[in-house]
């Protein structure tokens, strides 16, 4: 029932509500799954907060919430979004070391910001590695 409530308020604009639901969850004992967190994280990007996502992203892996590849594609948008370009390549070797791969939209935003020179093209051999085999042949980033 949480993981509804905190979804609806996270989409709905009152990011606070959701923290609020998200606290309550935790005070009470309750652990949350990777479905809340993603949510929450996704609603710190959407409010900007990029850094208090990715400190989120740690508290869930200190109190035993794995990550998912939704998780990572949710933070890495939020982190082209908002030009946090610093984050880009450590997520990308985290992701590759787990296993995880990259989405069609945040592939996307990855071209879109080597393209307009806002991020290093050696990063393309790194995204090619990221995309699932069966969506596009990996040579197609090769630098």
């Amino acid at each position: 029932m949480y993981n509804i409530l905190i979804d609806g308020a996270s989409k709905s604009g009152k990011f606070d509500i959701a923290r609020n639901l998200f606290n309550d969850l935790t005070v009470k004992g309750l652990q949350p799954n990777v479905w809340t967190y993603n949510t929450m994280i996704s609603g710190f990007c959407r409010e900007g907060l990029v850094s208090e996502a990715k400190e989120f992203f740690l508290k869930m892996e200190e109190r035993g919430c794995q990550p998912d590849s939704v998780t990572y594609n949710v933070l890495l948008q939020g982190i082209l979004k908002y030009v946090h370009h610093d984050m880009v390549e450590m997520l990308f070797l985290e992701m590759e070391g787990k296993g995880f791969s990259l989405d069609a939209s945040t592939v996307s935003m990855l071209l879109d910001h080597i393209k307009a020179r806002s991020l290093d093209a050696s990063l393309l051999k790194l995204i090619g590695k990221l995309v699932p085999k069966e969506e596009v042949d990996a040579s197609c980033f090769t630098v």
